[in-house]
Parts: structure tokens; C-alpha cells; sequence
């Protein structure tokens, strides 16, 4: 697994969807996010990532998380911007996952 060169860092992200999250990159390609949102503030939980770096300062951070939802975030550095694919669980959907996309600034807050 390749390490993390954001590890030590920490990111705020504001999704268009509302959800809104600190991102701290830990060691040994941990992530833990926090909701940073009112209706759910400070649900949080640790992910293993993998991580792969894109010329241009392009990003993609993935994980897949105990309840089996799959997130992959594709970051833009240089221009602040996350955008967001998700699926999880929901058998009225093809192979029973549903997508859920979202995106929004990320900035690195230390």
C-alpha cells in the first residue's frame, strides 16, 4: 500500500449535500473523519485508505467503511475541491448498492 502524503494533516470538507466533515489523515494510511455538521456532530469513526496521487495535485483517497459503505473522494488540491462517490446497501437498486454523489471545497485546515 502506498503511504499517505497528507498524513499529519488535517481538512474540512462542505458537501452541496449538506454532509460536512474534518478529515485528519493518520499513520499507517489511517483516515478519521468527523462530522462537523449540527445533526450529527461528532459521529466519527477511523478508515483504512488507500490512497493515489494524479499529476496535477489530483488525489484519490477510498476506503470502505464496518457498515459497508464504499466512499471515494477524488481531491483537487490546487483548486480546493473534493467531489465524492459513494455507495451503500439498497436492495431497489442494480446489485444492490446506491450511488450517492456529492462534491465541495476541501481545505486543508493544518
Amino acid at each position: 500500500m502506498k503511504s499517505n502524503p497528507f498524513e499529519g494533516k488535517a481538512a474540512e470538507i462542505k458537501f452541496d449535500s449538506g454532509l460536512q466533515f474534518r478529515i485528519d489523515f493518520l499513520p499507517d494510511n489511517q483516515l478519521r473523519w468527523t462530522s462537523i455538521r449540527e445533526e450529527d456532530a461528532g459521529a466519527t469513526d477511523v478508515e483504512t485508505i488507500h490512497f493515489e496521487e494524479y499529476p496535477g495535485g489530483i488525489y484519490s483517497i477510498d476506503w470502505v467503511e464496518e457498515s459497508g459503505l464504499c466512499v471515494s473522494y477524488t481531491v483537487d488540491v490546487p483548486n480546493n475541491f473534493v467531489k465524492s462517490f459513494m455507495t451503500f446497501t439498497d436492495e431497489n437498486y442494480r446489485g444492490g448498492r446506491r450511488p450517492f454523489i456529492h462534491e465541495g471545497p476541501f481545505h486543508f485546515i493544518s
